[in-house]
């Protein structure tokens, strides 16, 4: 940071993109790590990114809470087989007439207490004893994130179980319904919960796995849970899940058991339905005594026909690491007369070099899943019919996508500084 009397830093370079698949990609997501870009040697407080001029809406990002940016984020269109130059600008202060696009926020996060007053103050972190219950005075009853097609809500609970916002219209509007959509705001277009999980598994929600079924995070086996907004802005958010304090059994005969921690990070980009999901594990468990698991369930099978609204139960579940399905249900059992069926799409994506196992029941497609180097990242999304702009409405539209989804993930566009 510049001081009085002394002259700002500042450093200029150039970010290559490459597209090398044969997919257009719209608003594509650019991550650049500081500590790679050559010859920076101060701490950055501004960008400015350029394409062929034009200034473009970034976000730096603080990821480990140091108070130093450590990442700079931003988003582009780019075409199949297309190369872009993007003029990168970094300065270790902000300029009195900001060189910044606007921006207007496409991303929506909170964590919320519920209050006496019904203020719902803002959090950036809740944390509590594993046997604690405070469920109910966290509103909406976890951490919140949107984008202008979907929100997510991650239960701040032994479930951990994770939760689904449809929409009609491409828009954020959490804010405004707050995950409990009145009659009032339905007749307005405004989406609502669209998942009633119940005992499934719901939409890649992380679980430990015992006897060939999903178990939640209880409160015997965590000594403590949290939850907490890494960082936001107006293109992507990153939240995380904890739980801390478990049991960690040794192999050596004779050596006391130890104790690990499970760290979930969810990342939401702005123009984006699909979530990354990236878990770390302070130390390697033992595969014999902890085993963990993901999945998406069968929506609609233990409905009747006058529910499923001709959307018959459909899905599938491969080696390849992509469980998807389809189906029509009722989101809440308890308001079916405010809600009624809703028809949506899920999936996962899990890399094979994670996938232990896989497994179909009666209500989930389930992947049994191994960290390796403490480690391990997966993918989930998911439509709803209702919505009016680039969506799915049918169990074949959104298998057909699955491709095109997988080729995404698994082939990035590349990037290179210079």
């Amino acid at each position: 940071m510049a001081f009085l009397g002394m002259s700002a830093e500042s450093l200029t370079v150039q970010i290559n993109i490459h597209n090398d698949s044969k997919i257009d990609r719209k608003d594509e997501p650019v991550t650049i790590q500081l500590k790679d870009v050559p010859a920076l040697n101060f701490q950055v407080a501004h960008a400015a990114v350029k394409d062929n001029g034009k200034l473009v809406p970034v976000q730096l990002d603080d990821m480990d809470g140091d108070y130093c940016k450590d990442e700079l984020f931003f988003l582009t269109d780019i075409r199949a087989k297309e190369k872009k130059t993007f003029t990168v600008t970094l300065t270790d202060e902000v300029p009195q007439q900001q060189d910044v696009a606007a921006v207007v926020p496409r991303i929506y996060t909170a964590l919320q207490i519920r209050d006496k007053k019904d203020l719902h103050p803002d959090v950036s972190r809740v944390e509590a004893p594993g046997k604690t219950n405070i469920y109910n005075d966290i509103y909406m009853h976890g951490i919140t994130i949107e984008s202008e097609y979907v929100g997510y809500r991650i239960y701040f609970d032994e479930r951990q179980n994770i939760d689904l916002y449809g929409k009609k219209k491409k828009q954020l509007e959490i804010a405004t319904t707050q995950f409990y959509t009145t009659a009032e705001q339905l007749a307005e277009g405004y989406g609502t919960d669209v998942l009633w999980a119940g005992k499934a598994i719901g939409c890649g929600s992380f679980k430990r796995f015992r006897d060939g079924e999903p178990e939640n995070w209880t409160g015997d086996v965590v000594d403590t849970r949290g939850e907490h907004i890494v960082t936001t802005g107006p293109l992507r958010t990153v939240v995380e899940v904890y739980d801390l304090g478990m049991l960690n059994p040794s192999d050596v005969p004779g050596k006391p058991a130890g104790r690990y921690d499970v760290r979930q990070r969810y990342t939401l980009c702005a123009g984006h339905r699909d979530v990354k999901v990236d878990v770390q594990f302070s130390e390697q468990p033992n595969h014999a005594y902890n085993q963990f698991c993901t999945g998406v369930q069968k929506v609609g099978v233990t409905a009747d026909d006058s529910v499923r609204l001709g959307h018959t139960p459909a899905g599938y579940i491969t080696p390849d690491g992509v469980a998807a399905s389809w189906g029509c249900d009722y989101p809440d059992m308890g308001k079916k007369q405010l809600w009624g069926p809703e028809a949506i799409g899920m999936a996962v994506y899990v890399p094979k070099q994670y996938i232990r196992d896989q497994k179909e029941d009666d209500i989930n497609y389930i992947y049994a899943i191994q960290p390796v180097d403490r480690e391990f990242h997966y993918w989930l999304t998911f439509c709803c019919a209702k919505e009016e702009t680039d969506s799915y409405h049918t169990s074949k539209e959104w298998f057909d996508y699955m491709k095109d989804w997988k080729e995404n993930i698994t082939n990035p566009v590349k990037v290179t500084i210079k």
